[in-house]
């Protein structure tokens, strides 16, 4: 038996020593957030009371060192799975400190309540505005602001902003114009009128729409489908559609209250909503061949950090070391999305579903228990109780009450959709026009029994359980097969001298004595049509194409989470959304871990400012325009994001500028980037939506950045040079300056050929003029006077090679800055 008067009695530091090391090793078990064996370490006073065992500082039984030294790996502190074994120096402090007699503080505060964390509070208004909350802060740290900055800085800076493109120079003339009056008189800056009409005009635009889809897409982990050669294995094919109901629902200003529940539960919100069933891309995303384990843990872990800024990955494993979350809620949270699964359902005009299909999700194993992982090990289950759908207790400020949801016909049975007959009948006429332009009476009686077996096989599926209909559609497709199966040996035989031709019309001989076979008794089985494609459960199924029906009823439980994600009492998600919004306008975010709002995120600086425009977002119906409105219409937004100039003792107390007494220069993302070389070349095509295209097959197109295909195998070129988003996990971009930027920016074809537009559009000016114009177009604003001597003398050096200056501009670091 380990004893304290065994110990070496040297002074050790409470404060410096003991608490730090009771904190990061101690506290998760036996703190605020839970207290195993009735123990709490957080303050010596409830360290001297013990525990379930009594004292642990017992002159004869120091329990507390025998925890921390033992062996035998049951009794070990901590525990496997909540941390590794302390190291003989923090052992030796622990020792030193007992034999002393564990002195401490005498009014030592034990640590709050984990309910109480700020981010856990219903989040209430300062009843001022961010300007004035701003302005009193400044003033209390004696920071002096920057001067408003320059009117055509603020509109490049809300153009890129709003909708990811610069203003052209007619758009600075005419707001410069605007500004000044048609009487020529100066209006005031502090008057919104002009800025007002700017904003409003951006917001109304549909390259809002696009540009905020892309920081969506970031959060959101927009991936377009990948797997190993044609096997999808990631995400689903045609998620293109998810794409385009963000960028619609954004420019048809949608609640970010709406867009949540669709995303998580638009089939059980409703089901023959098509529109709105694209939202569930979000879940159709994260579909992994391999592992539904894996699956789910995705959706789950990016769903919480997304939408609640909560980490719950850890508690796969354990209970959360931080946040008062138990190990149980994270499979009560699993079993929400337990029956989920994903589909292709089909798109109006186009029955072929490589070419075009609706991905959306849908509850498919209703009634499969969801277990508890022992220490996250999928094949150690606990089978002893199945989990309950439920949340966190500590976000239990709405009730979550799953349930069922009755589905339509057209949801279980999507063949039953109006238009899948008529696009099926409609391939199967051109099919029949085709063979009758080429004269062959086996390929016309081919696909005229083709049509026959569609309206058979239609009428079966309308008449389920009817055996005489059933029957008859059995003699239909037995009849096709027959004549296609003709067909195919008149074509092998046809083509005898081709390599390995006798096998094939072997092949095709015994294919065609088959049917006949089966059209000899067909019976009632037939085939439905093809009006659905199941995702595979996993790489051994080989049956998903042949699914054709679906449960008619689904659980509820992912429209009772999303409800319950998007309820105005929940303390998080739109403090979350209200921060991602902010960082984006202001450059760095008022809560720094953006996914992350749980206890190891302190209170923000400027919470009130927070707490001020979440609730009055969701005042507004959960508008993100409105909240764009509410930050754009600052002073601060207005502000200059130079130091020059900058009062020096501000400067000193505040060089990162916490206090916002500046605004951020940001560096533009990468989509921007290649964006605005296009339009200001007068070259993008602004057309909305479609197919996402392949950059190596279409580098060089013209559309807008946000279109082409990105996954983890696939990236455009000159995108991944300017810090894309990673599609595995993406809340906040990273910002880099490396040497490969310059040279893309010199030497890609997509500068050389911007570059050369605008020198062309420019050809008729003089040198002076030329410079002034190349300024404004790239950069937003006319040379300073410096610059244009020295752009004069560059051009001359340059022997008049305007495209030449131009791309040498374009590489100006106020080109990829919003400043």
């Amino acid at each position: 038996m380990l004893t304290v008067t065994s110990l070496n009695a040297a002074a050790v530091d409470y404060e410096k020593d003991i608490k730090p090391l009771l904190k990061h090793r101690c506290y998760t078990c036996h703190g605020a957030l839970k207290q195993k064996a009735g123990l709490r370490l957080d303050t010596v006073a409830a360290i001297r009371k013990g525990g379930d065992d009594g004292s642990i500082l017992k002159a004869d039984h120091a329990l507390l060192l025998e925890r921390v030294t033992t062996t035998d790996i049951d009794d070990r502190m901590p525990p496997e799975g909540e941390g590794s074994a302390l190291t003989a120096d923090e052992i030796a402090k622990l020792k030193s400190w007992v034999a002393a007699g564990a002195p401490g503080p005498a009014n030592e505060m034990p640590e709050p309540d984990p309910r109480a964390h700020w981010a856990y509070q219903v989040p209430r208004s300062s009843g001022q505005s961010m300007d004035a909350l701003l302005a009193a802060r400044l003033a209390s740290k004696k920071l002096r602001p920057q001067p408003v900055a320059a009117p055509e800085i603020w509109l490049r800076r809300v153009y890129l902003d709003l909708i990811g493109l610069p203003p052209s120079p007619e758009e600075i003339a005419e707001f410069a114009k605007d500004l000044n009056g048609t009487d020529g008189v100066n209006k005031s800056y502090s008057s919104h009128e002009s800025y007002s009409r700017v904003v409003d005009r951006l917001l109304a635009s549909p390259q809002y729409g696009e540009r905020w889809a892309r920081h969506f897409m970031d959060i959101w982990r927009y991936c377009d489908w990948y797997g190993l050669g044609a096997q999808l294995r990631h995400s689903q094919k045609h998620i293109w559609h998810w794409r385009d109901w963000i960028v619609e629902s954004l420019n048809a200003a949608k609640g970010y209250d709406q867009m949540i529940v669709q995303m998580l539960a638009a089939d059980e919100l409703a089901p023959e909503d098509r529109d709105n069933l694209r939202a569930t891309g979000f879940l159709a995303r994260s579909y992994y061949l391999f592992n539904r384990t894996t699956w789910l843990d995705e959706t789950i872990e990016h769903t919480s950090r997304a939408f609640l800024g909560l980490t719950v990955q850890c508690v796969k494993c354990h209970a959360h070391k931080y946040d008062p979350i138990e190990h149980a809620d994270y499979y009560r949270m699993r079993a929400i999305f337990e029956p989920l699964h994903v589909r292709l359902d089909p798109w109006k005009g186009e029955p072929d579903f490589e070419k075009n299909g609706l991905p959306r999700v849908f509850d498919l194993h209703l009634d499969t228990p969801t277990w508890l992982h022992v220490r996250g090990d999928e094949k150690d289950e606990d089978k002893s109780k199945p989990m309950t759908p439920g949340v966190p207790a500590v976000l239990s400020f709405a009730s979550f009450q799953p349930a069922a949801v009755k589905l339509p016909k057209t949801a279980s049975h999507p063949v039953l959709l109006p238009f899948v007959l008529e696009d099926h009948l409609r391939a199967a006429d051109a099919q029949f026009a085709a063979a009758q332009k080429t004269s062959d009476p086996a390929a016309i009686k081919a696909a005229g029994l083709r049509i026959a077996m569609i309206q058979a096989a239609y009428a079966a599926d309308l008449a389920k359980q009817d055996k005489t209909v059933a029957k008859a559609a059995a003699l239909a497709e037995a009849r096709y097969r027959v004549a296609q199966a003709e067909v195919d040996l008149a074509k092998a035989e046809n083509d005898s001298k081709a390599k390995d031709a006798g096998k094939k019309i072997k092949a095709a001989s015994d294919a065609l004595e088959k049917a006949k076979k089966t059209a000899a008794a067909p019976g009632e089985a037939y085939t439905s049509l093809p009006a659905s494609l199941k995702a595979q459960e996993g790489p051994e199924e080989n049956n998903n194409a042949t699914v054709q029906t679906y449960p008619e009823s689904s659980t509820g439980r992912r429209l009772a989470f999303a409800k319950w994600i998007a309820d105005k009492r929940n303390p998080l998600t739109a403090r979350v959304l209200v921060n991602q919004v902010w960082m984006r306008h202001f450059g760095a975010p008022l809560v720094a871990n953006m996914d992350d709002f749980g206890r190891r995120s302190l209170a923000p600086l400027h919470q009130d400012i927070l707490d001020t425009l979440t609730v009055d977002f969701m005042n507004n119906g959960w508008s993100l325009k409105h909240l764009h409105r509410a930050m754009v219409h600052t002073n601060l937004y207005r502000r200059s994001s130079s130091n020059a100039a900058a009062d020096s003792q501000t400067l000193a107390a505040d060089p990162d500028n916490a206090h916002y007494w500046r605004m951020n220069p940001r560096r533009m993302e990468s989509q921007v980037v290649r964006d605005s070389l296009l339009h200001l070349a007068g070259k993008l095509d602004l057309t909305l939506g479609g197919p996402s295209l392949d950059p190596a097959a279409s580098e060089t197109s013209p559309r807008r950045s946000l279109y082409f295909i990105q996954n983890a195998d696939v990236e455009h070129r000159f995108l991944a040079t300017f810090d894309n988003a990673n599609v595995l996990e993406c809340y906040r971009r990273n910002e880099s300056i490396v040497p490969q930027q310059a040279l893309a920016l010199t030497n890609s074809k997509l500068s050389r050929e911007c570059a050369d537009a605008l020198a062309v559009k420019m050809k008729s000016v003089s040198d002076e003029d030329f410079i002034k114009q190349s300024f404004i177009t790239i950069l937003g604003r006319a040379p300073d006077e410096q610059e244009r001597v020295a752009s004069l003398d560059g051009l001359a050096a340059l022997k008049q090679n305007r495209g030449l200056f131009l791309q040498a501009l374009i590489n100006h670091n106020d080109f990829v800055t919003l400043r």
